[in-house]
């Protein structure tokens, strides 16, 4: 019977996604009790979604970052080929409802790498990864209720770890020579006030994330392929967007990315 509650929670944020309109009720006894339940109901999403995966996307990586969104560990979601652009990028404004604009930074990897319990460490991993710069669309599929105003772990592992598309900017040939956790990112929404950073100890640094990925996926049996992403957890703090925004996002002199939202498209 709980298998097929939590398929049914999956099914319903996934038709959630593709509409791309919040859910107008999620009943209690669908929500994931446990972080592997919130990863079954993730799965189901995916398959419902049934788009090809062009990587993954890391939350709440560092003790500072768990503690400010009350997660009790890091949590990952899929990144879907359809909801993934280049900068500059033009956005359709009705697929992102609600949506808030975060600073990442991503690794695009050389090599497969199979699942194996433990992961990989982060001196293998940066021998196989290029660094890009990137903004996270961040949102979720629940109701626009006070009972959701702050989803809990297991809300936003189940509902696709609270992603919903990204940008990707230029790559950063030279990543391994950046203190990249203290790296000061000016990302501002239609010219207005520069994002709050997480720097230092609230930036986990983006090799250790990367690890942090491949053990949880390790430890779920999921391989990671070549040219996927695995982008490694908010380095700004997120800002709301509207149908109209335009944010700029530029990461000191590393590059810039840019992304205009489009009602009309």
């Amino acid at each position: 019977m709980r298998a097929d509650e939590l398929k049914r929670a999956g099914e319903m944020l996934g038709r959630a996604w593709r509409a791309s309109t919040p859910l107008e009720a999620f009943p209690d006894a669908l929500r994931a009790r446990s972080r592997d339940e919130a990863y079954v109901v993730q799965d189901a999403m995916a398959a419902v979604i049934d788009e090809p995966v062009l990587g993954w996307k890391l939350g709440a990586t560092s003790p500072v970052m768990r503690e400010l969104a009350g997660h009790d560990g890091a949590i990952i979601g899929r990144i879907f080929d359809s909801t993934a652009d280049c900068s500059p990028a033009r956005l359709p404004a009705r697929r992102y409802p609600n949506a808030r604009a975060e600073c990442e930074f991503a690794f695009r990897l050389l090599d497969d790498l199979p699942a194996r319990d433990g992961g990989y460490t982060a001196e293998a991993l940066s021998q196989v990864a290029t660094l890009h710069l990137a903004t996270e669309i961040i949102g979720n599929r629940y109701p626009r209720t006070d009972e959701f105003a702050r989803p809990t772990t297991n809300d936003e592992i189940a509902d696709n770890g609270a992603g919903i598309g990204f940008v990707f900017g230029p790559e950063v040939r030279h990543w391994r020579e950046v203190d990249l956790s203290n790296l000061v990112i000016d990302i501002r929404v239609d010219g207005g006030p520069s994002g709050e950073n997480f720097l230092g100890d609230g930036r986990c640094p983006p090799i250790q994330s990367l690890v942090q990925a491949t053990e949880i996926l390790g430890a779920r049996g999921i391989n990671l392929a070549t040219n996927q992403y695995v982008s490694t957890g908010a380095a700004t703090n997120p800002l709301p967007v509207t149908d109209r925004s335009t944010v700029v996002a530029i990461f000191a002199d590393l590059g810039a990315i840019e992304i205009t939202f489009d009602p009309e498209l």
